[in-house]
């Protein structure tokens, strides 16, 4: 009998113990839990839920402000939830779904097109228009290229001579304690000038290094164009170097089953284009993928102006959401 008790005992501290584990284990995962959960649910029943998101890096050098970013994604997500009148999305300060908006080379190419009067779109004619500055800014580079060069040349010259005859002036000067008149008063005259060149040609450097990465930008943009369209043509090379990478305005990111999820917006040039990539990617985060139909909200490129789902953007929407077509 007490052996059957300190079994009874030790069977149920062992339970204690084990109940207990439970729950540190689940305290200390709960996040991770949480998130399995979530995932499951949203597997079962798509739609069922809205998903949460909330915005995290926010770069202000796009010019937006950030309760007009919200703004745009609140557009974005009507995009879909109208045509089912459903709440897809809810913002929450703590959302599940990280929204970012990243400022790096692909902006940066964006407002440089924007200051050269050119409009970029997935066409030939764009092709064609861009390839045409791209040649005649090369031709301009060129020539303003050599003629610096010339003139580096000559003021290089000029400045060891002036420097020789300060020497010499400075040498007769302790010799014969003084110097003409008329010598000093060139000597000083050249040396103006000096400084004066200098600082052109300074700027004639700083007009040459914003032509060339204007010049790398137009490459790159259309190396992507030649790309997007299907075009056997030759690459167009950087000049004085390689910037940036392929051109993508937005990108969503889900880290594993239960993990993180984000979206990430590098570009755009029109507050309708961002909407458009937000809802571009908002359809990634319903689990969709890219449609072969260049006026769909899921077309792989941000071509199109429409701000509503085509039928076969719908026609998804209805398929993972479970809803009778």
């Amino acid at each position: 009998m007490h052996s059957q008790s300190l079994s009874k005992r030790y069977s149920h501290l062992l339970s204690v113990f084990l109940f207990a584990l439970l729950l540190i284990l689940g305290f200390i995962f709960r996040e991770r839990l949480g998130a399995q959960l979530r995932f499951l649910r949203t597997q079962i029943f798509p739609c069922k839920n809205p998903i949460t998101y909330s915005i995290g890096v926010f770069d202000a050098r796009f010019g937006i402000s950030k309760a007009n970013f919200l703004r745009a994604i609140q557009e974005a997500e009507a995009i879909w939830e109208k045509p089912i009148d459903k709440e897809l999305f809810s913002y929450a300060t703590d959302g599940n779904l990280l929204v970012n908006l990243v400022y790096d080379y692909r902006q940066n190419t964006t407002q440089t097109l924007q200051e050269l009067e050119l409009k970029v779109d997935q066409s030939r004619a764009s092709y064609e228009e861009l390839k045409s500055k791209y040649e005649s800014m090369i031709s301009q580079f060129a020539q303003d290229k050599s003629a610096l060069e010339f003139r580096v040349t000559a003021f290089e010259l000029r400045k060891r001579t002036y420097e020789a005859d300060v020497r010499r002036g400075s040498a007769s000067w302790r010799r014969q304690k003084h110097v003409s008149e008329a010598e000093d008063n060139r000597l000083n005259a050249e040396g103006e000038y000096l400084e004066y060149e200098a600082m052109v040609l300074n700027e004639m450097q700083a007009g040459l290094k914003k032509q060339v990465g204007d010049i790398n930008i137009l490459a790159r943009t259309l190396n992507d164009l030649a790309s997007a369209l299907n075009l056997n043509v030759a690459s167009y090379n950087d000049v004085g170097g390689t910037v940036g990478g392929n051109f993508t305005q937005g990108v969503y990111e889900s880290h594993g089953a239960g993990g993180t999820e984000s979206i990430t917006v590098f570009q755009y040039d029109s507050y309708e284009k961002l909407v458009r990539v937000l809802a571009h990617e908002l359809g990634h985060a319903l689990s969709l993928e890219h449609i072969d139909n260049p006026d769909a909200i899921m077309y792989r490129f941000n071509q199109g102006d429409n701000d509503t789902l085509t039928a076969i953007d719908l026609l998804a929407l209805k398929s993972h959401c479970r809803i009778s077509l």
